[in-house]
């Protein structure tokens, strides 16, 4: 069982999968990765844990009646969807991380920096070294590294972001998994091998700058000003407000909130974002705007309702605090995107920092 658990914690960066194309996946004729049912290796290594882990648990009333209101909504939600495939396929998911997240949770003698730290360095080295090739490539790297999830491509191609994806699907998703991975690795750093410690931490460190991620740089000065206790100290990034990357997430807050007045209390449906977008906006030609609103609280609303935003509150409850920084750096990159909700490592990460944060708590 912990193998297994380590196991998975050493492929979270990897995004290995069998995609189930056949399936209705386009909006405007483009094709939408985010909707197209897709097996992970990660999933069969995640199933397996839940399978073996839990049998163990002790199922009490409280529990079977949470199941029961999960599984109406689930169900009610599914229904009024207007893909219905790709909505079950991501209720799917979602129960899979809940699930994943109990067990861990339960396992007594899961430990973190064994079974989930130290596995996860090891595949975050090779990831790490794997960005770098790809910046001075200008490329991927292919070969082995296919078997992980690179994804072919090449710096100037279109709707490229010429900066380091390693297995990751862009390198906005990649540098979030390293802001967190980094956080757990300085507070651990007394368990590694100074050597490996310091090496790692310059690997992470390269990659960071390289991502060219803004919200990340955001993010890590907010963190500094929470542990330097600056409160009087205000973050200025001086950027062009007029940018389509600027602009593109304005348009999809815009839409979120429209979605979210026309479909209050069960949303549109999970998954269901980008079907809904084209119907309450036509700013969105181009096959890379069809995305999730930028924020995850705004999408969970979108597609859920309010009752989905108060289940996430409620999951969040008691967790946050001042001290949990993992979890802080989650929730403030995923003010600006929303890869903790739609990308399989990113997701994969955010299930183990809310298990080991109730742990905790």
């Amino acid at each position: 069982m912990l193998y297994l658990i380590s196991l998975l914690s050493f492929l979270l960066p990897t995004q290995l999968a069998l995609h189930v194309n056949s399936l209705r996946s386009t909006v405007y004729g483009f094709q939408i990765d985010y909707l197209i049912p897709t097996l992970y290796l990660t999933d069969i290594i995640s199933l397996l844990i839940i399978i073996f882990g839990f049998r163990y648990l002790k199922i009490n009333k409280s529990f079977k009646l949470y199941a029961l209101c999960y599984m109406v909504f689930v169900a009610v939600n599914i229904l009024i969807s207007s893909y219905l495939v790709p909505s079950a396929y991501k209720w799917f998911k979602v129960t899979e991380m809940l699930l994943l997240g109990v067990v861990i949770f339960n396992t007594k003698k899961f430990d973190v920096f064994k079974n989930f730290i130290k596995p996860l360095s090891y595949s975050i080295f090779i990831a790490c070294l794997l960005g770098i090739m790809q910046f001075i490539n200008k490329g991927s790297i292919g070969g082995i590294f296919y078997w992980f999830g690179e994804r072919s491509f090449v710096f100037n191609d279109p709707n490229i972001a010429p900066y380091p994806y390693a297995t990751f699907s862009h390198p906005n998703s990649f540098a979030g998994f390293l802001l967190v991975f980094g956080i757990f690795l300085l507070q651990y750093r007394k368990k590694f091998v100074a050597k490996y410690f310091w090496i790692s931490s310059v690997l992470v460190g390269i990659n960071l700058i390289l991502t060219n991620s803004l919200n990340v740089y955001i993010t890590i000065a907010v963190l500094l000003l929470v542990l330097l206790k600056k409160s009087s100290v205000f973050l200025f990034l001086p950027f062009d407000l007029s940018q389509r990357f600027v602009t593109h997430r304005l348009e999809l807050i815009n839409a979120a909130f429209t979605i979210v007045k026309e479909n209050f209390w069960f949303g549109v449906g999970l998954n269901n974002f980008i079907p809904n977008l084209v119907k309450v906006s036509n700013t969105f030609v181009n096959s890379w705007e069809l995305q999730p609103v930028h924020n995850i609280f705004l999408l969970v609303f979108s597609e859920t309702g309010v009752i989905g935003l108060y289940a996430l509150c409620f999951m969040l409850y008691g967790t946050l605090t001042a001290y949990n920084l993992p979890l802080i750096a989650i929730l403030i990159t995923g003010l600006s995107d929303h890869y903790w909700l739609t990308l399989q490592q990113n997701m994969l990460l955010f299930t183990y920092v809310l298990a080991i944060s109730k742990r905790q708590c």
